[in-house]
């Protein structure tokens, strides 16, 4: 359904009286790119191949993001009140603390519980950065019930991207109706970060796909719909202990017919934080599984699963450290100590921008990557609407986008590690520390920063730990990336004007060269550029965020403190990481070896 015809299931939840609905959930960084800062002329033709009304789309995106920030505010007190509650598993049904299933029945009501599913598959087809602004808010809430919400946009966009049309046509409906709910089934006992170790296996029979075997820490575990990555019986000894021979599967609970499936939930997990969200154990006897995309590649369509949730989760990081910066200069502002409130403490002062600053260039990357992603997925509706050589592009349009689309996906390769490595990372330390401002209250068990930083922990370890992330933006470098990203920054970097922004923008051209000179030295050798992959991540970060942040302050002035704040405090920092890079010595390894050692 087009989103400037507006959806009935969002009216049924007015707004205020006011023009707009006003809410903390809404800041100042989300307006600002959704008025100015993203191209959404260019976007919506690219889409639509007609000239739209930006006016008019951007309203409706606004409708959407106001009618999800008025469910969350309602229900973040009956959410926090409820953190503590478990989901439960009664006769292999797993059954949802009363808090969530509330909040996700107002959700669904409102349609949105499914972002990412096209309008002619019954959704809305919501640009990503309206999608991970929405996970955001909900995170910002509820951390888990983000986790139950965050995958629906992943599973659904694997299937619409690689399912077959009869797949699309049968779930996709349902997806974007918020009647089924999904989960990525990928992670074994002998096979977490590495993937080859995989061994549930899909055997064909008679034109039929049956999984066999077990997964574990499987979020959303009881839903309805499985995507399950599985080897390929008919390879299992040639691929076993690698990647090739994966297909994904999708694996419903119940069967066209009405018959359950083989497919059971054998426990739940019992965790420090993300109560809501059932992490389960889930068992395979010969459940029945129609394959999503090709033979032996599940590994393909997995990443882009996994890409969309990695975002997700960035976004969930950004949430809880939203929530807990919250907290924090609240009660710094009511806790009186020495005759003042400790928010106007020297030390505390610092401390409290040193939050805001962390947060803001987290959230600043993510934005710049959700934006790169919606260019790109604009860009292939337009040259898959005129593959047949249609009018509306030219030769050399359509060569120009081609291009543009493969300049694109380099920055998203890179960026998307990178977001999500500072998103949650800052949600990790942020909500640590909110406990230290809160003191001993914040030791309790029952402080509200205690229960978000144990939310926070999880971000840095799902959908690829904070290590794999700075690994996978490393491997990037290495084939590149850089000059291409680099190139696209330099350019923003030179066009400032103003001499405040001008001056600041110096300063990060003057780092992305420093950084050139360690990325070169820390090539040569692999496993020295493992062991400072997340240095390099750091730097590359900090200069990715700070020519953002100076977009937002020379679109909103009364953001330049922040960006000069980020730009010369990380350019510091960025400094003495390069000089150790590039003069650090390659037998680091054995002299952690030595110092590892002396434990024993």
């Amino acid at each position: 359904m087009p989103l400037t015809a507006p959806c009935p299931r969002i009216n049924q939840f007015p707004l205020t009286p006011k023009e707009h609905f006003m809410s903390a959930y809404l800041g100042d960084a989300v307006l600002l790119y959704l008025q100015e800062l993203i191209d959404w002329e260019s976007y919506f033709s690219w889409r639509k191949g007609e000239a739209s009304d930006v006016e008019v789309e951007r309203a409706a995106l606004r409708d959407v993001l106001e009618t999800g920030a008025q469910i969350c505010e309602e229900m973040e007190p009956a959410l926090r009140a409820g953190w503590d509650e478990c989901a439960t598993l009664v006769d292999d049904e797993v059954i949802y603390p009363p808090h969530i299933k509330e909040t996700l029945d107002k959700l669904r009501e409102a349609g949105l519980v499914s972002y990412g599913v096209e309008e002619e598959y019954g959704g809305f087809g919501l640009p990503s950065f309206v999608a991970n602004v929405m996970l955001q808010m909900v995170s910002r809430a509820d951390a888990g019930l983000m986790t139950i919400l965050g995958l629906q946009a992943g599973v659904a966009e694997d299937i619409q991207q690689y399912g077959s049309e009869e797949l699309k046509r049968t779930y996709l409906p349902r997806f974007a109706s918020g009647e089924v709910m999904g989960a990525m089934d990928l992670t074994e006992p002998q096979a977490g970060s590495d993937l080859g170790g995989i061994v549930t296996r899909a055997t064909e029979e008679d034109g039929r796909y049956l999984v066999d075997g077990d997964k574990i820490f499987i979020t959303n575990g009881g839903c309805e719909i499985h995507l399950v990555l599985a080897r390929d019986a008919a390879s299992f000894e040639q691929s076993k202990g690698t990647t090739k021979g994966l297909s994904l599967y999708l694996v419903p609970r119940t069967l066209p017919d009405g018959t359950k499936n083989g497919v059971s939930v054998t426990r739940l997990e019992e965790k420090l934080g993300i109560h809501g969200s059932p992490t389960a154990a889930i068992h395979y006897e010969h459940a029945e599984g129609y394959l999503v995309g090709g033979l032996g590649e599940g590994f393909k369509a997995m990443l882009s699963l996994m890409n969309n949730a990695r975002l997700g989760v960035a976004a969930q990081g950004i949430g809880i450290a939203e929530a807990s910066l919250n907290v924090a200069l609240q009660y710094a502002r009511e806790r009186v100590q020495f005759g003042q409130p400790i928010a106007d403490q020297p030390l505390m002062k610092d401390r409290l921008a040193r939050m805001t600053l962390e947060l803001e260039g987290s959230r600043a990357l993510l934005y710049r990557a959700c934006s790169l992603v919606d260019q790109n997925r604009a860009i292939e509706i337009a040259l898959a609407r005129t593959a047949d050589g249609g009018g509306e592009l030219s030769a050399s349009e359509r060569l120009e986008l081609e291009a543009l689309h493969e300049r694109n996906d380099t920055r998203i390769r890179l960026l998307t590690p990178l977001a999500k490595y500072m998103g949650t990372e800052a949600a990790d330390s942020i909500s640590r520390d909110a406990i230290q401002i809160h003191g001993g209250l914040g030791f309790m068990a029952e402080s509200e920063v205690g229960k978000l930083h144990n939310d926070a922990i999880i971000t840095t370890i799902y959908e690829g730990t904070s290590e794999i992330q700075v690994s996978f933006a490393l491997k990037e470098i290495g084939k590149g990336a850089l000059a291409t990203v680099f190139e696209a920054l330099e350019t923003e970097l030179k066009t400032f004007e103003d001499p405040k922004l001008k001056a600041e923008a110096e300063k990060v051209l003057d780092g992305m060269n420093l950084i050139l000179g360690a990325a070169g030295a820390l090539l040569a050798d692999f496993s020295y550029a493992l062991m400072s992959a997340q240095s390099l991540a750091e730097v590359v970060a900090s200069v990715i965020a700070g020519a953002e942040l100076l977009k937002q302050a020379k679109a909103d002035p009364r953001r330049f403190d922040l960006a000069a704040s980020w730009i010369n405090r990380r350019m510091v920092d960025l400094e003495g990481r390069c000089k150790r890079i590039q003069e650090g010595s390659v037998d680091r390894l054995d002299r952690c070896a030595n110092i590892i050692a002396l434990n024993d």
